[in-house]
C-alpha cells in the first residue's frame, strides 16, 4: 500500500503545533508496518525562516517532497500557504493508493485533491480541529470555503476525527456519520524514556527549590486561554507557585502579557523544542491547558508521560479524554477562580496527583501508542480501498 500524506508543515517545523508531530509519527509508524509513505509539504519554518531541507529527501523511511512557499510570513501570520511548483513535485509521485489530507483550508489540499481525482484515488481527511470556522478570521474562512476549499471534506471517502468532540463538529459541519471514523492522535512513548533528571529547567530560570512550578506549553493563540491562566497568578499565586509559559506567539501571547502583573512570578520562555520541552514538563508540578474548542491536545498527555498531572478545559475533546482516563481535573474556560482552586488542589494533594499520573500513563499506553494508532489507520485505508474497488 502506498499512502501520500499531505500537510502544510512537517519536521523540523515545530512552531505550527501538533500537526507536524502527528503526521511524522503516523508516517514513521506506517513505514514500520510495511506501508510505503510519501509526504507532500512546504518549507514553512516560522515567520522569518525556511526549513533547511532538500526538496526531495528521505526521513525515517518516508519520502518527503517539499515545496517552497512564496511567503512564509503569509503562511505564519495568516495560514496562507502559497506553494510554488507543487504540480511539478506531484509529477514525481508514483500513483498512490490513498491520499491522506491533514488540516483544512490550505492550497496543498486543493492540489492533492485534484491530483487524486485525476487518477481515481480516494482521499481521506484529518482536519485536527480545523473543520469549523472558529477563533480568528471567520469571515475570511467563510469566503475561502465558498470559493476554494469547501468541497474537499465532502469529497473525502473518510474523515478521521480524534475525539467525540470533533465527531460532533463534523456532524455540525454537515458531514454524514457513516463517513466518519474515530482514531485518536498518537504519541511516541519512546520520547519519554528515559526522562531527564528533575531540576534542569527550574535552575535555568532561577526558580528556587521547593517552590511549586505550574506550566503551560503550546501555541499561544487566543483560543488557548493563556491570559486566564496568567491572571490566576496576579497578586497571589496559587499555592505560592511560579508559572512558566512556553510556546510561540500566535496572537494569544500578547493577550497574556497584557494582563500579567509585572511583579507576578510568571516566566515567558518562547518556543521550546526537543529535550527542552521534556525538561520543562518533568519539572512541572501541574500542567495547565485551559483551551476551548480543543479536539485533542497532545501536551497534557505528554505531561502525564513526564510525570505531571493536568488541569484542562472542560468543553473540548482534551477534557473529554482526560476525564475518561481519570488523569486530571477539568475547569470551565475563563473561570479564573476555579482555575486557581484546581491548581492548588493538585499541588497540595500529591497522592491524588500521583494517582492521576499513573492512570493517565496506563491509558496512553493502551490507546495512543503509535503502533496501535497506525494499525487503526491501515484498517481504515483498507476499508476505503475495498469500497472503491466495489464501486468500479
Amino acid at each position: 500500500m502506498h499512502v501520500l500524506q499531505v500537510t502544510p508543515y512537517f519536521p523540523p517545523t515545530w512552531a505550527y503545533g501538533g500537526i507536524p508531530r502527528i503526521v511524522y509519527g503516523l508516517g514513521r509508524a506506517l513505514c514500520e508496518q510495511g506501508v510505503q509513505v510519501t509526504v507532500l509539504t512546504t518549507d514553512a519554518m516560522d515567520a522569518r525562516s525556511r526549513a533547511p531541507v532538500k526538496p526531495d529527501r528521505t526521513l525515517d523511511g518516508m519520502r518527503v517532497l517539499t515545496c517552497r512557499n512564496i511567503s512564509n510570513r503569509l503562511a505564519y501570520d495568516h495560514q496562507l500557504f502559497l506553494p510554488q511548483d507543487i504540480h511539478a513535485l506531484l509529477q514525481r509521485v508514483p500513483r498512490p493508493d490513498i491520499v491522506h489530507l491533514h488540516g483544512h483550508r490550505h492550497l496543498l489540499n486543493n492540489a492533492a485533491d485534484r491530483f487524486a481525482r485525476a487518477q481515481f484515488v480516494p482521499t481521506v481527511l484529518t482536519a485536527n480541529g480545523t473543520l469549523l470556522r472558529h477563533e480568528r478570521k471567520q469571515r475570511v474562512k467563510l469566503l475561502w470555503d465558498m470559493l476554494v476549499s469547501g468541497r474537499i471534506p465532502g469529497r473525502a471517502a473518510r474523515c478521521v476525527v480524534v475525539s467525540q468532540a470533533e465527531w460532533r463538529q463534523h456532524l455540525q459541519g454537515g458531514l454524514p456519520p457513516e463517513r466518519l471514523v474515530e482514531i485518536p492522535n498518537g504519541l511516541d512513548l519512546g520520547e519519554f524514556y528515559p526522562l531527564p533528571p528533575r531540576g534542569l529547567f527550574r535552575r535555568r530560570l532561577g526558580i528556587e527549590p521547593g517552590r511549586p512550578m505550574v506550566v503551560y506549553l503550546g501555541q499561544l493563540s487566543p483560543r488557548k486561554g493563556v491570559e486566564h491562566l496568567v491572571t490566576a497568578f496576579n497578586h497571589d499565586s496559587p499555592a505560592g507557585a511560579a508559572l512558566v509559559v512556553g510556546g510561540n506567539d500566535m496572537g494569544g501571547g500578547k493577550l497574556a502579557r497584557a494582563v500579567a502583573d509585572p511583579n507576578a512570578p510568571v516566566h515567558f520562555v518562547g518556543l521550546l523544542e526537543g529535550e527542552e520541552r521534556i525538561q520543562l514538563l518533568v519539572d512541572a508540578d501541574v500542567l495547565v491547558y485551559p483551551s476551548t474548542a480543543e479536539v485533542f491536545g497532545l501536551v497534557p498527555f505528554e505531561g502525564l508521560l513526564s510525570g505531571t498531572p493536568a488541569v484542562v478545559g472542560d468543553d473540548c475533546g482534551c477534557g473529554e479524554l482526560i476525564h475518561g482516563a481519570g488523569a486530571g481535573l477539568l475547569v470551565r474556560h475563563g473561570d479564573v477562580a476555579s482555575l486557581r482552586a484546581k491548581i492548588s488542589q493538585l499541588i497540595e494533594d500529591s497522592a491524588q496527583a500521583n494517582a492521576m499520573v499513573e492512570r493517565g500513563r496506563d491509558y496512553i499506553r493502551q490507546h495512543f501508542a503509535w503502533p496501535r494508532v497506525a494499525q487503526q489507520h491501515r484498517a481504515m485505508y483498507e476499508q476505503v480501498l475495498a469500497e472503491a474497488g466495489d464501486s468500479l
